[in-house]
């Protein structure tokens, strides 16, 4: 009897913890660089409306899924720390820092497109600054290993300049906007935050609204490929209420609504929001789709990571992007004809 009970007791046991097993539940770690200037953690876009508005948290809770968010003021080399440390599942990056994770080893996937946020060439007055030509010679601060670095690069190539040309300074933007404000660097290219400097005197001669759309920060979501392969469920819940957020914010009458909600996260006045995004297309701007245009940044970005000394083993884009997720979105909830595809300079097909 006990010789039969025996196979009997281990088969229930194994049962049973296979069911608590099952039972522990799921949780979806997400990090961003934390963007805000106050001290509520802040992200803008699709994922800082989720955030917001506990969306994420919402879906997800019949199932038991739980939500961890994760901000950084690290910025991308936090983020990729964390996620080669094993902390995170989803990553909003832009495209250097992920690029660099990409390339370090990380094996992530993008699965949804941010592209188009402009950046901004801040000057002191006394610098006599106009153009991006008088840069030669001047003391200029860039956040290096940021996407802002892969924009300020473009920026200098439309006009035949390197960084060697220049004097780079690289400060992370709270240090950066101090130096510039008390005049220890003649200028600083950085996003939207630097616009709040003006009340201070600092002038804003160029900005990435003159310049090409490759010119312009991109960015996007990734993904762990152990994530995506053993929840690919939940990897499309997720890709599916961004998408849908995209979509609100493509539409011209949510523009107030969301600049008010994103001033109050992140303590940044809601007229430096509306300055940002003042005659840029909407549609190219909250576009989720991995298309001709962010492939082609994409690989322009790996490229210059290289060039620049950046990265050490470069990879096509092709193989690093997963359109699989964002696409059965827009197919799913009817948004094929919202957004056209761009082609790789910017123009919609």
């Amino acid at each position: 009897m006990k010789t039969l009970l025996k196979p009997l007791f281990g088969l229930l046991l194994a049962g049973l913890l296979g069911q608590a097993q099952a039972a522990d539940p799921v949780t979806i770690r997400i990090g961003s660089p934390d963007q805000g200037a106050g001290t509520t953690p802040f992200i803008a876009g699709p994922l800082g409306i989720a955030h917001i508005q506990q969306q994420l948290e919402q879906a997800f809770a019949a199932d038991g899924v739980k939500i961890e968010w994760h901000f950084f003021k690290g910025a991308g080399p936090a983020v990729n720390e964390a996620m080669a440390s094993d902390q995170l599942d989803f990553a909003w990056l832009g495209d250097l820092a992920a690029i660099i994770g990409r390339s370090s080893g990380l094996p992530t996937r993008l699965l949804l497109s941010a592209r188009g946020a402009n950046t901004y060439l801040a000057v002191t007055p006394a610098s006599g600054i106009k153009s991006l030509a008088d840069l030669k010679g001047k003391r200029i601060a860039v956040y290096r290993g940021t996407a802002d670095q892969l924009s300020f690069a473009r920026a200098l190539q439309s006009q035949g300049l390197k960084e060697h040309d220049l004097q780079i300074i690289s400060l992370d933007w709270s240090a950066a906007h101090a130096a510039l404000a008390s005049g220890q660097i003649d200028a600083n290219w950085s996003g939207m935050g630097v616009l709040a400097l003006g009340k201070q005197g600092i002038e804003f001669p160029v900005s990435t609204k003159q310049l090409p759309p490759q010119a312009t920060t991109q960015a996007g979501l990734i993904a762990t490929q152990a994530f995506i392969d053993k929840h690919p469920d939940l990897t499309q819940r997720l890709i599916t209420v961004l998408v849908k957020n995209a979509a609100w914010l493509t539409a011209p009458q949510n523009q107030a609504a969301y600049t008010q909600q994103m001033a109050a996260q992140s303590a940044i006045p809601a007229t430096l929001f509306e300055q940002e995004m003042k005659g840029d297309d909407l549609r190219f701007r909250n576009s989720p789709r991995i298309d001709p245009f962010l492939r082609a940044s994409l690989q322009d970005s790996v490229d210059k990571a290289k060039t620049l000394g950046l990265i050490r083993r470069p990879f096509t884009a092709d193989e690093w992007v997963e359109p699989r997720f964002v696409d059965s979105a827009i197919q799913q909830l009817n948004l094929g004809a919202l957004w056209p595809s761009f082609d790789a300079t910017g123009k919609a097909l």
